[in-house]
């Protein structure tokens, strides 16, 4: 598989990146067109896209800090759910690095979020009981709750204040 990390809005890949990203997250969890030309100058953040035989697989776009990484996006192309692919990507990055790796999921819910929580429980993260509220990307919108996963084993307090310093005022910053 062919992974690219995107350095700027202009590379060749980045209008594909685009759709899949906006059809995969609703607006709130969306970054604006300039917060993500931002992003992409930091040097710890990465926006690797995936092909295999030219064919647009998905993104993964995470932060690198010091003790962890922290997984902010993450999509999969329709044309190749359902076919291995998520778990690939996530388990290729989480098998990349010695560091705890951190996402977001919605709350559970309902049915599509029970299945997201099993999807990444099989790829051994577990649930943090933090409560977590997610800062807006857009000042339209208000920031939104989240539950904290974390690869390999639960994050102390002090890690998820820390974690939570980090999205404040790294990735979030616009």
């Amino acid at each position: 598989m062919k992974v690219t990390r995107l350095h700027s809005t202009n590379d060749v890949l980045f209008p594909t990146f685009e759709r899949l990203y906006r059809i995969s997250f609703p607006e709130f969890e969306q970054r604006t067109f300039e917060h993500q030309a931002k992003g992409l100058m930091a040097e710890n953040y990465f926006l690797h896209c995936y092909e295999e035989n030219s064919l647009f697989v998905g993104f993964v776009a995470y932060w690198e800090f010091a003790d962890y990484v922290y997984i902010e996006h993450y999509a999969i192309s329709d044309k190749v759910r359902g076919q291995g692919y998520g778990t690939r990507l996530l388990g290729e990055l989480i098998a990349s690095t010695n560091k705890t790796v951190i996402l977001e999921i919605d709350p559970v819910v309902d049915e599509i979020s029970q299945k997201r929580l099993r999807f990444y429980r099989a790829l051994g993260f577990v649930e943090n009981d933090f409560p977590h509220v997610h800062p807006p990307y857009q000042g339209k919108f208000h920031g939104h709750q989240l539950k904290v996963l974390s690869s390999g084993r639960k994050i102390t307090e002090a890690e998820y204040q820390q974690f939570n310093q980090d999205l404040k005022l790294i990735v979030m910053e616009k």
